[in-house]
């Protein structure tokens, strides 16, 4: 779900390889992160220290449900890269852009509405029970 990533926390481990050892670049990080924010992110998350070090997934305002964090996917602070995707992937682009932009709720997109509204599309999704479906044990790989 879009922006869902406007409240909440992640710990260090699941995105520290993008500050240090991402690709060949001269400093090792991801490129698609604001220089800045890199160093601001390294502090937080030294290179040997402690991964469980929790971090804010929307650092402009981690406890308000907002559109900054569409704000912070355009301005290259996304923590996560999957969320940093939103914003360098051209199919997704849009979506940031409508709800962060100035013309917010102009185009018909208001992200407290569509993030509502998908939300109980979700909650008529049939849960599978028994034997149909498996509940994973780790979310990003089948058990």
């Amino acid at each position: 779900m879009v922006g869902g990533h406007t409240i909440g926390t992640t710990a260090c481990q699941l995105f520290r390889y993008r500050l240090y050892n991402f690709t060949t670049t001269s400093n090792g990080a991801d490129p698609t992160i604001n220089p800045a924010f890199v160093t601001q992110l390294q502090t937080l998350c030294p290179a040997n220290g402690d991964g469980s070090r929790r971090v804010a997934l929307d650092t402009s305002s981690e406890n308000t449900f907002d559109v900054s964090f569409f704000t912070n996917l355009r301005n290259g602070r996304g923590v996560l890269e999957s969320d940093q995707k939103l914003w360098t992937n051209a199919s997704t682009r849009t979506y940031v852009q409508r709800y962060s932009g100035a013309v917010r709720g102009l185009l018909g997109l208001r992200f407290d509405i569509e993030f509502g509204q998908s939300m109980v599309k979700m909650s008529n999704i049939g849960v599978k029970t028994g034997t149909v479906g498996e509940i994973r044990r780790v979310c990003s790989s089948v058990n």
